[in-house]
Order: structure tokens, then sequence, then C-alpha cells
């Protein structure tokens, strides 16, 4: 039977129910590596500790004793490209002393850029955000980054967050050989499901849906009910190239499927054989890419979607506006982004997300340790900077305080309800529920009174901003007052959902670290352009898919599963 929507009352008890472990990340140097959050580790002197506070600690406030500059890759988001201006500069240069030298790159070079710049010493930029976790792994051997994990005694928040958050243990995964992490992650309190399939209300209840499919083939079902009552031309059209519901669907299958889901090649960790397997080898990766496929060839699914631009859904945004769409995939902030659009183009209906299919066994699974986001990495050149404790301090206080996640999330509290939005951006009541001010909205649509000229807080302020917010809100106060109703309604109806077992930690040497570099990208890249040429119906996936199988086999597939399996940590 399949489940009715629900309302939003379950979203405080959701958000409990997906307090979820994960995996992180970790290191040291000449030192015996020390538990995750012990207070032991390398020495900063005082001539790296120029501009540090001498008592800071959970609860302060951070605020260098002289001006410090950090130097920043900066990922430039296309959505929200960076001005000088943002009022999030200028609040840290007056509060915390704090500026930046950015490094400017754009979204869509992103990946490549960075490399060049890690691997290019001379010009490496001292701080890196938007680094999931490994995605550094590639770079260790070459000493271009810094263990930090010799260093996270001098920040208190980020080890009080893991301990609090249960955390600790799952970091210890993400040892390297040498027994040190290089990558600080984003640390969540609690998980948050983002991806699914947003539908237009109005067009699947005049084909007469009105509850959400439980599995492929009633999505597929409801799809072609939508056909042939002609309420679209195409009932599904995919954002991002389908990577966000390959991504969604891959752990109810077993398997990854979508650049999203793969981070060093194509292998992954199976629960039931407690060993590495290739993904793309797994019986649930065809399934799914089969199933899509099949979607595109009867008209069900715009296979146009599947190769826009990179990151560029505008595409696919259109055609659910002018109704040529029935849905689109995304998250809820597509979801809020579209409901304002549509609103603003005078269509008067709603949007929601389908809760996600079950699995054949009938239950929802996601992949294990969701409640690590994309965190950040260092060039090992910030060792040598003289304000190298502050800049741990600092980075300590944004990222990891709630004072400095709310200040990143919400912006500059205003001090009085007529407080001008170029001096703040929102409110907070006596109960402590925030409030934006009535000319600013944001990307979830928090504040649609706003209107269509609202200015908005990343785009305008530089406030909900990836490189300097990146886990959707860290402590679960946070993470509820930024969630529209819409998304509360979804999380509500996800409870329930299982994690698949956490891969355990691969500590490799430099030789089997450089055999990882070599095979991952073009394993990804093999990988990617198989799954979209599938898709498209340029390929075959019932009659070509062991040819795909010896494709991967020739990029290195094998070998690269191997590594992992003998360097799984006993």
């Amino acid at each position: 039977m399949r489940n009715t929507r629900k309302g939003a009352v379950g979203a405080v008890v959701a958000l409990a129910a997906f307090g979820l472990a994960l995996a992180g990340c970790s290191q040291n140097t000449t030192n015996t590596p020390a538990p995750s959050g012990s207070a032991s580790g390398v020495t900063i002197d005082a001539a790296h500790s120029v501009g540090a506070m001498d008592s800071y600690a959970v609860g302060t406030t951070f605020k260098a004793t002289e001006p410090i500059d950090i130097s920043l890759l900066y990922r430039d988001h296309s959505n929200y490209p960076e001005k000088d201006s943002w009022l999030i500069f200028s609040a840290l240069k007056a509060n915390q002393n704090v500026s930046f030298n950015l490094t400017k790159v754009p979204l869509s070079d992103w990946q490549t850029k960075r490399s060049q710049y890690i691997t290019t010493a001379a010009n490496e930029p001292e701080v890196m955000p938007v680094f999931y976790s490994g995605e550094e792994t590639q770079y260790v051997n070459s000493g271009a980054l810094l263990p930090i994990s010799d260093y996270v005694q001098y920040m208190p928040n980020f080890q009080k967050d893991l301990q609090d958050f249960g955390l600790s243990s799952y970091l210890d995964t993400k040892r390297q050989a040498d027994g040190k992490y290089y990558q600080l992650p984003g640390l969540m309190q609690s998980v948050i499901l983002q991806y699914s399939i947003i539908v237009r209300d109005d067009l699947w209840k005049a084909a007469g849906l009105t509850t959400d499919p439980t599995n492929l083939t009633e999505l597929q079902a409801d799809l072609q009910k939508l056909k042939d009552t002609n309420q679209c031309q195409v009932p599904l059209t995919a954002g991002n190239n389908a990577k966000d519901i390959l991504q969604a669907w891959s752990p109810d299958y077993n398997t990854l499927v979508g650049d999203w889901a793969i981070q060093n090649g194509a292998q992954m960790w199976d629960g039931t054989t407690n060993q590495y397997v290739a993904a793309a080898a797994q019986p649930g990766a065809q399934t799914i890419t089969t199933f899509m496929a099949g979607l595109v060839k009867a008209g069900l699914m715009d296979k146009d979607s599947m190769t826009q631009g990179t990151n560029d859904n505008s595409a696919s945004d259109q055609k659910l506006e002018n109704g040529t769409a029935c849905a689109v995939s995304g998250n809820y902030q597509d979801l809020a982004r579209l409901q304002t659009a549509l609103q603003a183009n005078g269509h008067d209906t709603t949007l929601h997300m389908l809760t996600l299919p079950q699995a054949p066994d009938g239950k929802t699974y996601i992949t294990g340790g969701q409640r690590f986001s994309s965190g950040m990495v260092f060039g090992a050149s910030l060792a040598k900077d003289p304000h190298f404790k502050a800049i741990l301090q600092f980075i300590d206080w944004l990222y990891y305080s709630p004072e400095g996640v709310e200040f990143a999330q919400w912006g500059v509290q205003c001090p009085n309800a007529q407080a001008s939005d170029t001096t703040c951006t929102y409110t907070k009541d006596a109960s402590g529920k925030r409030s934006l001010l009535p000319t600013i909205n944001n990307s979830q649509g928090l504040n649609p009174a706003a209107g269509k000229n609202a200015k908005m807080l990343n785009t305008d302020y530089g406030f909900s901003n990836g490189v300097f917010w990146p886990a959707n809100g860290t402590f679960n106060d946070l993470i509820l007052s930024y969630l529209p109703p819409a998304e509360q309604d979804f999380m509500a109806r996800m409870a329930g959902v299982v994690e698949r077992p956490t891969a355990p930690a691969t500590p490799m040497d430099s030789d089997a670290l450089e055999d990882v570099a070599s095979y991952a990208q073009t394993l990804r890249d093999t990988q990617n352009q198989w799954t979209t040429d599938f898709i498209v119906g340029n390929k075959d996936p019932n009659t070509q898919w062991n040819d795909y199988q010896a494709a991967l086999k020739s990029a290195g597939i094998d070998k690269l599963v191997q590594l992992y399996n003998d360097n799984v940590k006993k």
C-alpha cells in the first residue's frame, strides 16, 4: 500500500531518527597518533601564534588580537558570484579582525583548478574549503597538505562537536597510513536527506495521483499515467544531469551510480561480504541504469536534461515552470526556488518532494556516513604563517561553534526591529525564533513575503554560502530553523530509513596513494560517460553491460578495489 503524505509535525522526531553516524578523517606528525578529540598533538610556537587569543575556548567569540589575512581558495558559485561588498566580509573584518586574500575559481572549473593549485606549491592557498571526505587522499603523498590532526587541540569547538554528536570514532576511519587525517569535515548533528523528485501537485492531481509511489515500479506507472492523460509533454526532467537522483536511489540497490556518489574512483564497501567491491559491477547498478534508460526510451524522462551543462538546471527548471514537465529531480533548495518562480509567473500550485523509493526488500536505505558534510583542507604552507594558530582558532569558531555557524547561516543579528538591511539581516525573538528582515529572502524561500525584488542572503550578503557554511546548519536547532515546511514534511515522511554499513579505514602508504590517484579520475570519467550513454540511448544497458564492465577493467577498477581491500584497517 502506498504512503500518503503526512504533515510536517514529525520533523523534529525525524531529525532525531536521522542521527546516524558517519565516517571522517584524521592524522598526526612525528607524534604517536592520538585518539580523535584528544588534546595531544604538535605544539604551535609563539612565532606562529601572532594574533591568536590567549584564552580561546568553547563559548569564546573569536577576535584576532591583530588583523589577519587568510589566503583562501574560493569556489565562486554561479548562483551567487562573489562581491567584495558582501556584508559577511565587512562583518568578519570588523568583529573578528579577519580579512581574506581570495583565489577565485569558477564553479565550472572547480575540480580541475583546485588540483592545479594544490600540486603547484608556489601558488597554493592556505585554506581550501568545499572539500569532501576522501577527495584529499590523492594529494597526501605530495606533502602539499597540512596534517590537520596534529593541531586539533587548538580547535575546542571541533573537538566538542565530535564528542557531542557521537562522531569521534568515525573520524579514525579516514586516517592515512601515517596515522593522520588531512581534511576537517563539516559536522552535522543529524543527517538531512536532500534529493528526490519534485512534483507539481496541480499536474499530478489532475492525473488522479494523490499518493507517493513506494518503489520504482510504481514511479514508472505514475509517470506513464501523467503521459497518458497529457498533463505535460514529458513527465520527468532531470536536474544536475540526474546525478542527484542516481545518488539518492543507489543505496536501495546496494551500489553507487553517478558522479556525486563516487569519490576515489568506483569502489564501494559491501557490508554483506565485508570487502570493497566495484560499485558499477553490482547488479543494482545495472538495475538503476536500465530503469532510467527505460524511462527515456518510453518518453517518460527528458533525455536532453542528461546533457545540460554541469550544475546548470535552467533548462529543466524552465520545463517544470512552463508545464512542459510535471516533475524534476532536485533538493529542497531547488523546490523553494521553483515554488517562488511558479508563483511569480501566476501558477497557483504547490510542489512537494516524492518519498524516496523502497528497495526490493521494502526498506529505504541511505549511504553510511551522511553526517559528514563538505569540509576543508589546508596547504602545508599554513604552518609557516605567523598567524597559524590564530587562523585555526578562527576556523574553529566560524565552522564549528554555534555562534559562528549561526552567523555564516543567518548573517548579522539586528539589534532592534528598525535596523537597516545594510547592517544586519535577521532578528531573533525571546523564544529564539529567527526571522529574516522583510526585504530579505534566502534560497530556501523562508520569507516569500519579501517578493520578487527581495535581497537574497547569499547573492547580496554572502551568507548561506557553501564556502563558509558547509554543514547545512550543523546543530539541530539551526538545521530546523532553515528547513522550509516542504522539507520538514519530506523529512517526516522519510523517518525510518536504514543506513548502509560505514566503510572502514584504508590507510595507505605513498605508493598505494599514487596508484589510487592514477586510477581515480579515469574510472570516474568512464563510469559517468557510460552511465550517460546508457540513459540517453547511445548504448544499451541490456546488451552492452559486459562491454561497460570491460571498459572499467581496462581503466583499472580491479586494481583499485584490490588496493582498498589490501589496506583495510584490521
